[in-house]
C-alpha cells in the first residue's frame, strides 16, 4: 500500500523514526459511545450497532443508517493513491457512503503522501492529517513502525472473515483488499523484446537509461539478495548500486513525471508496479511489464486507519472498511487498480483473466519480503540511498 503518490515508499521525511505515543501499538480501539455531535444521537445509537455486527453472516453490510439525525457533520479525510485510475473506487465509495450516510463528510485529500503524514504526526500525533490511508506493504510498514498506524480490532470489521489467509495483516495494521506485483516496466518502442532478469537493471547496457520513483528499496534489495545478501544485509545492494549509478538517468517524485520519462523514452525502463503500468498501458503509453524469473514481489495493498483519529472517526472507518470489503467494491477495487483480490467473495472478471500474472493468482512464486525489517529500516536506507546513490548519477 505505499507513499499515497504513485505507491511507492521512499520519501526520506516519511521514513524518520517516530517515538509512538503512550499505550500505541496495543490494538488501540474506541470505547466511546456517546453522540457524535449535540443531537446527533440517532447517528451515534447507527455506528455502534454497526460496531457491533461481527455476529451478522459474512458478507453483509454493518451499515446502520448512521448519520440520520441532526448536527453537524463528522469528517473523515480519507488519502486514496494519486495517478492512473487508483481514485475511482474510493471516490465512487465516498459518494455513496456519504448519501447513505447524511451526518458524515468523507474528504478526498491524495495529496497527503507518506512524508507529510509522518510530519504531522511526529509534530502532534494526536492532530492527525487523515484518518483512513490507502497504502502498500512498505509504507503500511513503515507506518506501523513509527505507531502512526494502529493495529485493528478485526472483530469490527466481520468482513475480514472472507480475506484469504495470505492477504491477512499479521499484525492486522490495516486491511488488505488486493495484492499488485512489482516487476520491470519498460518503453516498448525501445525495448520491444521486453526484460527477464532483475539483473537487467544494473547492466552497463543500461547506463543513463533507468528512472525511479524515490527510493527503490525493493531493487535494492533484489541486489542484496542476488549478491549474498539480504533484507537484514543491505551493503552488497548498496555496494552495486553505487557502482552503478550512472545507469540511473533521473528519480521522479510524481506519477505524471514518471508516466512522461517513460513513455517519452527520456529514461525507458524502470521497476513498477503491474496494476499502474496496466492501466497507463490502456490510456496509451508504449509501456510493458516484464515478471522477472526470479519472482516479483507479491505487494499487498489495502488500508489503514490513523492512530490519531478519535473514537468517532474509528467507529465510523471501522464501517467503512467493512463496507469495501463488500463484493461490490472490492471487486471494484481490484479491477480499477489491476489486482489479484484479497477476498474470496471477488472473483475475476474477464478483464483480469486475460493478464497472465492477476490470472496466475497469489500461488505463483514471489520475492520473500521481511516487511517488518523494511519498516523498521526505511529511514536508513532512504539516508543512505539519498546520499550514496543519488549523489552519483
Amino acid at each position: 500500500m505505499h507513499s499515497n503518490t504513485g505507491r511507492s515508499n521512499g520519501d526520506k521525511a516519511a521514513a524518520a523514526g517516530a517515538a509512538s505515543p503512550a499505550g500505541e501499538g496495543t490494538g488501540r480501539t474506541p470505547v466511546s459511545r456517546r453522540s457524535l455531535l449535540t443531537g446527533g444521537g440517532a447517528v451515534a445509537a447507527g455506528l455502534f450497532l454497526a460496531a457491533c455486527a461481527s455476529n451478522k453472516q459474512p458478507g453483509t453490510s454493518t451499515s446502520s443508517g448512521a448519520g440520520k439525525g441532526a448536527g453537524k457533520k463528522l469528517t473523515i479525510t480519507m488519502t486514496p493513491f494519486a495517478g492512473a485510475d487508483l481514485g475511482l473506487m474510493p471516490r465512487e465509495f465516498a459518494k455513496e457512503y456519504q448519501d447513505k450516510h447524511p451526518n458524515v463528510q468523507i474528504k478526498i485529500d491524495d495529496t497527503l503522501n507518506l512524508a507529510k503524514q509522518t510530519a504531522a504526526y511526529q509534530a502532534n500525533p494526536h492532530k492527525p492529517l487523515n484518518n483512513l490511508v490507502f497504502s502498500n506493504g512498505g509504507a503500511t510498514a513503515t507506518g506501523k513502525a513509527t505507531g502512526m498506524y494502529l493495529k485493528l480490532d478485526y472483530s469490527k470489521i466481520p468482513n475480514t472473515s472472507q480475506l484469504h489467509a495470505q492477504f491477512v495483516e499479521r499484525d492486522h495494521c490495516g486491511v488488505v483488499f488486493g495484492a499488485d506485483q512489482m516487476g520491470l516496466v519498460y518503453n516498448t518502442k525501445t525495448y520491444p523484446k521486453g526484460f527477464a532478469s532483475w539483473t537487467d537493471l544494473w547492466s552497463p547496457d543500461q547506463r543513463g537509461k533507468l528512472c525511479f520513483f524515490t527510493i527503490p528499496w525493493w531493487a535494492i534489495g533484489m541486489a542484496a539478495k542476488l549478491n549474498g545478501g539480504g533484507w537484514d544485509n543491505m551493503d552488497p545492494g548498496f555496494k552495486l548500486w553505487i557502482e552503478h549509478a550512472k545507469n540511473i538517468r533521473t528519480i521522479v517524485t510524481a506519477n505524471p513525471q514518471f508516466l512522461n520519462v517513460l513513455s517519452t523514452s527520456e529514461a525507458p525502463l524502470t521497476s513498477h508496479y503491474l496494476g499502474t503500468s496496466t492501466a497507463w498501458h490502456a490510456q496509451g503509453a508504449p509501456l510493458g511489464f516484464s515478471r522477472p524469473t526470479e519472482g516479483a514481489f507479491f505487494d499487498p495493498v489495502g488500508v489503514n486507519i490513523n492512530s490519531g483519529s478519535s473514537d468517532d472517526q474509528l467507529e465510523v472507518c471501522y464501517d467503512i472498511v467493512n463496507e469495501m470489503l463488500q463484493p461490490k467494491w472490492n471487486q471494484r477495487w481490484v479491477d480499477t487498480s489491476v489486482e489479484i483480490p484479497a477476498s474470496s467473495t471477488s472473483k475475476l472478471t474477464p478483464k483480469l483473466q486475460a493478464i497472465p500474472a492477476i490470472a496466475a493468482g497469489p500461488d505463483q512464486k514471489f520475492v520473500d519480503v521481511d516487511w517488518d525489517t523494511v519498516g523498521k529500516n526505511m529511514a536508513a536506507w532512504t539516508a543512505r540511498w539519498n546520499e550514496e546513490v543519488v549523489s552519483k548519477i
